[in-house]
């Protein structure tokens, strides 16, 4: 889920775990989003933060209500991405496919923190709400 919630933007679960081939589909529930990967060039990221040969992905911003964007994560490793329009209020999340790896292991993206890969893993789907709290 992509959420504005007052002054609060995020998505939600910030850390999810899947496996290779999986397709995650993310909703907007209120407010306008995207979700965007960190692979430089991408939109407004400057630094790659998903594995070397996976497919970067960019939803571009979704503002209506129940509005969804679709990828499927076919390479293992760690990918990290943001919102376009919250990236500067740390609008960030993670998502590990199959196991931690890649540029994005060992540090936190330049906009926000996300919870460690291996904590992702460990609980499947980390909420926005166990995290910030």
């Amino acid at each position: 889920m992509m959420v504005t919630d007052g002054s609060e933007y995020y998505f939600d679960p910030i850390g999810l775990f899947i496996e290779s081939g999986e397709t995650v589909t993310f909703e907007i529930q209120s407010g306008s989003h995207s979700a965007t990967a960190y692979k430089e060039g991408t939109s407004s990221a400057s630094v790659t933060r998903i594995p070397e040969s996976a497919e970067t992905f960019n939803s571009e911003t979704l503002s209506e209500q129940g509005a969804t964007f679709e990828h499927t994560f076919e390479t293992t490793g760690t990918y990290d991405y943001f919102c376009i329009p919250h990236k500067t209020l740390g609008m960030v999340g993670r998502i590990v496919v199959g196991e931690p790896g890649g540029p994005a292991e060992g540090s936190m993206p330049p906009d926000g923190d996300v919870p460690e890969s291996q904590t992702i893993v460990d609980q499947g789907s980390v909420s926005y709400s166990s995290f910030s709290g």
